[in-house]
């Protein structure tokens, strides 16, 4: 059986040290081959004048459009994003796209601690993999230590773990079966 296939779309000026170990994490955690592409150009229809953000389902089509046939697309973004539901958002998914975008800009707020870099690495991480659930079919979930838990600030972010719940995993595992990012589930 082929690995899973994961792009990684930079957006802007989105870069640095952090992105190879994001991969090197996502790769493991995932058990997929995961690559970096060139930093692609916000699309001009995807900004919106009046709120001074991006919508983030259309960087989604964008990138799904960009990607080709990959088996999971994620777009990383430096600017702030809005969604049909919320004026501001960190992150977006699309189930059927197989498609995510992750604004890392605000995960770097209130870095603290001996490695913020760390923290900041965790935290997309988080948002990554809560995207991944999603395109896996996931809903929110109400266990604040579950990673499907719709954090409502950084804090919460912080607070919630890496993995899925027992709940959320069980759902995987009844729908796939044993796959390996459920090995380091709770």
């Amino acid at each position: 059986m082929n690995k899973p296939f994961m792009l990684l779309v930079p957006f802007g000026k989105v870069s640095g040290p952090w992105l190879e170990e994001l991969i090197k994490e996502l790769a493991e955690t995932f058990h997929s081959q995961v690559e970096l592409t060139r930093p692609l150009s916000y699309p001009p229809s995807a900004f919106c004048f009046k709120r001074r953000r991006f919508f983030a389902h259309l960087l989604i089509d964008f990138l799904r459009e960009k990607a080709g046939p990959v088996d999971f697309v994620i777009g990383l973004t430096d600017a702030e994003l809005y969604s049909v539901n919320y004026n501001s958002v960190i992150s977006e998914s699309h189930f059927q796209a197989r498609a995510a975008v992750v604004s890392v800009n605000k995960l770097r707020d209130f870095l603290f601690g001996e490695r913020p870099e760390e923290l900041f690495l965790e935290r997309v991480f988080k948002e990554i993999l809560r995207s991944f659930g999603h395109m896996l079919g996931l809903g929110p979930c109400f266990n604040p230590r579950c990673v499907m838990y719709p954090s409502l600030s950084l804090v919460e972010t912080d607070l919630k773990s890496s993995s899925f719940c027992p709940d959320c995993s069980l759902k995987l595992r009844l729908r796939f079966g044993d796959i390996p990012i459920l090995r380091k589930a709770a």
